[in-house]
């Protein structure tokens, strides 16, 4: 059975200190077994390594994890100017954890191959599940993480996000066992007595009922849709594509009228779209730039997020999960920690409504289960998992829950 504990820290300037308090907290309430690791969410205005590198030294686990924007928990709810730290521990749970080399535009698909082999070299007993901690790198797109990892473990569950950092400060890291980076991918496998269950469901406004095809696109760079560009397209749903193309304005616009994307044929066979936010808008070329693939061929539509929209698909989550962990329970298994990852568009729309998904997940979740959670640039979990196969995608504007 795993085990696990969560403690909270506000203390970042004192790294000593606030490494110490996660320390004694972890201690004081959780019993070490054979195999763990800590899971530490934290702000990005710190200096990552020391960080990390202090807390692995002093609990004797590895660390691994993200810088964030905001991070949320069951005891504390919405905290900012945190680190949060959730450190897992068994007897028959088994954990192999690797990061790979700088990442590259060039190396990405080789490295991520060649990390998953080195960790699967090293885990006892068949691999369950794939925690991916990528970093956030421009011009290598999150959805090539899900892909290559699918192919490369054969069809495993793959789980995780992108770190985040403050829009005026901070740096994004990813944590690797004991130290930090902002170029490098951390990989965990989990094997033995674990049974995993993961959610991702969406919520979203339609703006208008009108869809098209994608005819014109490349990686995450939108030309044309049907016979109109990309921009014309916008305009069709009144959308200010001017005001959208303004760097003061394009931040909660975009995060509020994110794309619906339903992929086709082998790509997408539950039919499940994926929401991508805009990142960008180009008038003159006609064109617009979504955080995350969007192939060509795929039925585009715009949305429209609101607050409701958010507490509504935060809860639809939190049921979904608590009714797959009850197939599992039915069989005896227990569960104890839930990871949750939301993007940080969501926490923008929110405002000044910051705590309502947290508030959703702390009064819907059981309280004997341990759960922490980030906001992030962008998420990866399963539409579905049919037949020991996961149909893993990369989202964006979602709330992504896992339960161990």
């Amino acid at each position: 059975m795993l085990k696990s504990t969560t403690a909270v820290t506000y203390e970042l300037d004192d790294i000593a200190s606030g490494t110490d308090e996660l320390a004694r907290i972890t201690k004081e309430n959780l019993t070490f077994a054979r195999n763990g690791f800590g899971l530490l969410f934290c702000d990005s205005d710190v200096d990552h390594d020391k960080f990390v590198s202090e807390l692995a030294r002093k609990l004797g686990v590895p660390i691994v994890g993200y810088s964030a924007t905001a991070m949320f928990c069951d005891s504390e709810g919405l905290c900012d100017t945190a680190a949060i730290l959730t450190t897992v521990a068994s007897d028959d749970v088994n954990f192999s954890i690797a990061t790979s080399d700088p990442l590259t535009g060039d190396n990405i698909a080789a490295q991520i191959a060649s990390t998953y082999s080195r960790a699967r070299e090293s885990l006892e007993g068949e691999p369950k599940l794939v925690l991916v901690f990528p970093p956030y790198l421009l011009g290598i797109m999150l959805d090539i993480y899900p892909r290559e990892l699918e192919r490369a473990s054969g069809g495993l569950p793959v789980f995780g996000g992108l770190p985040a950092h403050d829009d005026v400060r901070g740096s994004t890291a990813v944590y690797c066992g004991d130290s930090a980076a902002s170029d490098r991918m951390t990989l965990v496998l989990l094997s033995g007595n674990v049974k995993p269950v993961m959610t991702v469901k969406n919520s979203l406004g339609v703006l208008a009922n009108l869809k098209r095809t994608v005819t014109g696109s490349k990686d995450n760079v939108i030309y044309k849709v049907g016979d109109d560009s990309f921009v014309e397209f916008l305009k069709r749903f009144g959308l200010d594509v001017e005001k959208l193309a303004n760097p003061d304005e394009k931040t909660t616009s975009f995060a509020t009228y994110p794309l619906l994307i339903e992929k086709t044929g082998e790509e997408n066979p539950d039919g499940i779209p994926v929401v991508r936010t805009l990142h960008g808008v180009n008038l003159e070329e006609g064109s617009g730039t979504a955080v995350g693939e969007v192939p060509e061929g795929c039925v585009i539509s715009v949305g429209i997020l609101l607050p409701k929209d958010i507490e509504k698909s935060s809860s639809d989550s939190v049921q979904d999960l608590l009714e797959k962990m009850a197939a599992g329970e039915s069989e005896g298994y227990r569960y104890s920690t839930v990871f949750a990852i939301s993007c940080v568009a969501r926490y923008y729309v929110m405002a000044p409504r910051n705590t309502l998904e947290a508030d959703v997940l702390r009064r819907k979740l059981p309280r004997e289960l341990s759960m922490s959670g980030y906001y992030s640039f962008g998420e990866v979990c399963p539409t579905s998992v049919r037949q020991g196969k996961a149909m893993n995608a990369a989202h964006n504007e979602s709330l992504v829950l896992l339960a161990l």
